[in-house]
Order: C-alpha cells, then sequence, then structure tokens
C-alpha cells in the first residue's frame, strides 16, 4: 500500500510540474519568444530543477509543443461544437466565429504565440499543423455543405474558411494597436461585444448568396 500511494504521489508531483512547465513556457514564449526564452528562465519561473524541461518533454522545442497544443485542442473542441450544432451551413460558421472570440477571451495570448514562429518564417510544430489541419478541414467543409443547402455563396471552401476565421484571430492579435491608434480598447466589455457583433454582421454578409458569382 505504501509503494502505491508513493508512486501516487510521484505521479501527481510529475503532472503539476509539467503543468507548471507549460504555464511558465506559455508566459515567457509569450514575452520573449522562442529564441528569447531560456530554459533556465523557464525552470526558474515554474519552480523545477534545470533538467524538468529535457525530463518532461524531451527539449525546449518539445515544451513549446506542448504550449501550444494546451491552447489548440480546446480551440478545436469548440470548432466542433459549433460546427455540430442545429442550423444551417452558415449559421454554424457565425457560430465558429463566436467559438474563436470564446476561446480567445480565455486566452488572449493564443494568437501570438502561435504566429510568432510563422512571422519569423520557421515551420510551427507538427502538433500544430495537425490542430489547424483538422480546424481547416472542419469548416471548409461547411462552405461546401452551405452552397448544397443554399446559405452560403459558392466559393473557394479553404479561402472561405480563413476569411470567416482569421477576423477574431486578426482582431485578438493587434488588440493593443487598436487601442492606440483607434480608441477601440477590447478589454472593455461593451467595445469587446460591439466588435464581436460587427464582426458576425461582415461574415454573415460576405457569405450571403448572391444572384451573380464571379465563382463557377
Amino acid at each position: 500500500m505504501n509503494e502505491l500511494m508513493a508512486v501516487s504521489a510521484t505521479s501527481e508531483s510529475g503532472a503539476a510540474t509539467r503543468a507548471d512547465l507549460v504555464e511558465a513556457g506559455r508566459k515567457l514564449f509569450g514575452q520573449k519568444g522562442f529564441d528569447g526564452a531560456s530554459i533556465r528562465a523557464i525552470t526558474s519561473e515554474a519552480g523545477a530543477n534545470l533538467g524538468a524541461v529535457t525530463y518532461h518533454f524531451g527539449s525546449k522545442r518539445g515544451l513549446y509543443s506542448a504550449v501550444l497544443e494546451s491552447g489548440l485542442r480546446p480551440m478545436a473542441a469548440r470548432v466542433r461544437r459549433a460546427v455540430a450544432s442545429d442550423g444551417t451551413a452558415r449559421e454554424r460558421m457565425l457560430r465558429v466565429v463566436e467559438a474563436y472570440f470564446d476561446h480567445f477571451e480565455d486566452h488572449p495570448d493564443l494568437p501570438h504565440l502561435l504566429l510568432q514562429e510563422v512571422a519569423a518564417g520557421k515551420r510551427p510544430p507538427d502538433v500544430v499543423l495537425e490542430i489547424i489541419g483538422q480546424v481547416k478541414d472542419t469548416v471548409a467543409g461547411l462552405q461546401t455543405e452551405g452552397v448544397q443547402d443554399g446559405s452560403v455563396r459558392p466559393g473557394h471552401p479553404l479561402l472561405t474558411a480563413l476569411s470567416v476565421v482569421s477576423q477574431p484571430i486578426y482582431l485578438t492579435l493587434v488588440a493593443p494597436l487598436l487601442a492606440i491608434v483607434g480608441g477601440v480598447d477590447l478589454s472593455n466589455p461593451e467595445v469587446r461585444q460591439l466588435t464581436r457583433q460587427h464582426v458576425l454582421d461582415f461574415v454573415n454578409a460576405g457569405l450571403e448568396p448572391r444572384s451573380k458569382s464571379p465563382f463557377p
């Protein structure tokens, strides 16, 4: 019994250390980027020993992948729930936009964490490409379904999917700049709700079928 209790305590301790490292990595990768956040700084922030990153994640890159995965998998789950809900394809696409806004409200650092490596010309971790690919296919499938049910205008499925999800991603990413140059403070709940509704109206108008389309 004592041996079982010792194994359980060790397992719980390891899980706690892993979670602390992910949280510390998220904070420091967000502040300093991948190259600027040292393993020493991350383990110090997490209150862990210097070898903890290698022990739990194999490398700093492994920790970075885990940080992004911890933010992206719940987002993908929200998108799947929106896509699986009732209504026309266009109505569910609008719920996808809301799912992104909801997730970024909980995790406002995620777009920056995700795109900083892309902006530097680096390839994202494989797990990130896997999750984004799944979300892309899911939303693009909605566009195809929408053309069939008559709720969405014809268009390129992938480009339509990107156009839909890019709105909440971009606005969350440039939120500090919006507050400075435009007086749009997304930390204000009323302004945030106004912005969300504006995007929903914008996307809805863009998806609405037209009498004549440039696409075959």
